[in-house]
């Protein structure tokens, strides 16, 4: 982009002298145009030097406040095993390093963000009466706060989240969800009524931006009457909303999540197909209003225009053609694909909804072992890039064992999987679908169900971002599809004297940060040119879009 502006600015001096001065004007229009869309630098480098024994980080985004890194440094005092968390500010500098001591038989379980502050839930490893101990790391005060607790009942966790002084546990006994709310002021847990009921699927519980949060079930009857519930409770979990909405006949939703209440409209997105089939028929959308019956808005897959974008053009239009016939014939679309409904992001103009395609069923549990420095230290207990429910710079889902749910979500294949597009989709501030924009995830694999792309929304254009190895990919989209700019970048190391001799494919990606930000982060070697020594470290690059 630097040489066509270097072109540009030739051609306008060149220009200047012409009488129109319309055509000037459209000139620096173009010139602007093209610069916003255009500008992709890296202007942050954080690294940290790893050995063989060191654990994987964790990340967590403070959006513009920074980043918090966190880790099991595999240390010991007594009985406790010592972590840390590292906080950087927006700049990628260290600005604290808070280190807690936790029980040597608690794994660390999940975390979230709120208020500038972290909170981190470990959990005992025992199956009966587990204690909880949830760790409040006030960054302000420069102070730790744990509590710890037994629920009376034995719950397999799916969602965590903090509203004001609460923690919101989602989760099940046996196959019936619960919800569990835990007062960090007064010490005590109670459970939230009206959740608790048999052949119902919890699917999100998420914080919204006025201090509510909200409760997705999918009710799986037998026959006809399968539902989607909706309610938003308020901050000592007394309901305020219950919105019950009837799902067609022979369909069934696969996973779903709600936005957060940043603007007046709550919508409901996710994946649903025909009868219990695990893959994917099409995408739907349906806007909460309790007061009046909500349609239900079904998209096949074939009606997005770029979701066949990974396919050869040929094979895609044959495709396409096929699945019309049908539909316009009145049969069912034929067309299946396993897809991870990830992340929501509004603004005033609607709704996006990121979603990736994937080949195969992916074993939610299987553990990564494959670290670059040293082994995975959190086993079937958490994926590192978890679900922060209510913020949009991260990814919605946890991997493991978030998403264990008893009715049949959770494949059980083992092995990496191929993750093969991002597939953007835009709704207006109605629910309808306007466009949908796609990213090929080239060599993408993962053998957790783990979010390998995002994307930003700035003004009149989103941008996709996906990261595979040493190179980042980046497409530029008007809202309505239309690509503006494709560009690749690779990681550049911390100093100049440096080059990046390997890097490692696991536990390394890319995540949106804030405003026009995105950070990627991954392990690699760097060896120094003038004297010739390598070492290993663990980086951040900050990425400007």
């Amino acid at each position: 982009m630097n040489k066509f502006n270097s072109i540009f600015k030739v051609f306008f001096f060149k220009i200047s002298n012409f009488q129109s001065r319309e055509f000037q004007i459209l000139f620096v229009f173009i010139f602007t145009a093209l610069n916003l869309v255009g500008q992709v630098s890296q202007t942050a480098v954080y690294e940290l030097e790893q050995k063989n024994s060191d654990h994987a980080l964790i990340i967590v985004s403070r959006q513009e406040n920074g980043l918090a890194l966190i880790r099991d440094t595999e240390k010991f005092e007594g009985s406790k095993k010592k972590w840390e968390v590292i906080f950087l500010d927006s700049t990628l500098k260290e600005t604290w390093n808070a280190k807690l001591e936790i029980e040597q038989q608690m794994n660390l379980l999940g975390y979230d963000y709120r208020n500038g502050n972290i909170y981190l839930i470990f959990q005992e490893r025992e199956a009966n009466g587990r204690e909880i101990n949830l760790a409040e790391i006030l960054y302000a005060d420069r102070k730790i706060e744990e509590h710890k607790f037994k629920p009376e009942i034995n719950l397999r966790f799916t969602h965590f989240s903090v509203l004001k002084n609460k923690a919101i546990f989602g989760g099940y006994l046996n196959t019936e969800p619960i919800l569990l709310m835990y007062d960090l002021h007064l010490e005590s847990a109670k459970v939230i009524p009206g959740v608790f009921q048999k052949k119902v699927e919890l699917m999100d519980v998420r914080t919204n931006s006025n201090d509510t949060f909200n409760v997705l079930l999918f009710e799986r009857s037998a026959g006809a009457n399968r539902k989607i519930v909706v309610r938003t409770y308020d901050s000592e979990g007394i309901m305020l909303v219950d919105d019950i909405i009837a799902v067609e006949e022979g369909k069934s939703i696969i996973e779903a999540i709600t936005s957060s209440l940043v603007h007046d409209e709550l919508i409901i997105l996710g994946s649903w197909t025909y009868g219990i089939n695990k893959q994917a028929a099409g995408i739907f959308s349906v806007m909460v209003d309790p007061f009046n019956n909500q349609k239900v808005n079904y998209y096949n897959l074939t009606d997005l225009d770029h979701f066949l974008d990974y396919l050869k053009p040929t094979k895609a239009v044959r495709i396409k053609a096929r699945e019309q016939r049908k539909i316009s014939s009145g049969k069912e679309s034929a067309f299946r694909k396993y897809l991870s409904v990830l992340k929501i992001e509004e603004n005033q103009k609607g709704f996006f909804l990121l979603t990736e395609i994937y080949d195969s069923p992916i074993n939610f549990y299987n553990p990564r072992t494959n670290t670059p420095f040293g082994y995975y230290p959190y086993n079937n207990y958490y994926s590192p890039y978890g679900y922060t429910p209510g913020l949009s710079s991260m990814p919605y889902q946890y991997s493991s064992p978030y998403r264990s749910n008893p009715y049949g979500s959770s494949y059980s294949s083992s092995g990496e999987t191929n993750i093969n597009l991002a597939s953007l989709s835009f709704f207006d501030s109605k629910g309808k679908l306007k466009a949908d924009h796609s990213l090929k995830l080239q060599d993408a694999r993962s053998n957790t169900k783990e979010q390998v792309s995002d994307f930003v929304i700035r003004k009149d254009t989103c941008t996709l971002a996906f990261k595979n190895e040493n190179e980042i990919s980046i497409q530029t989209n008007e809202l309505d599809g239309t690509i503006l700019m494709e560009e690749k970048v690779k990681p550049i190391p911390k100093n100049q004297n440096e080059t990046i001799r390997s890097e490692y494919a696991q536990n390394s990606g890319i995540r949106a940060w804030y405003g026009r930000y995105f950070y990627v982060y991954g392990y690699h070697t760097v060896k120094d040119n003038i004297n010739k020594t390598s070492r290993d470290v663990f980086y951040i690059n900050k990425i400007k879009v």
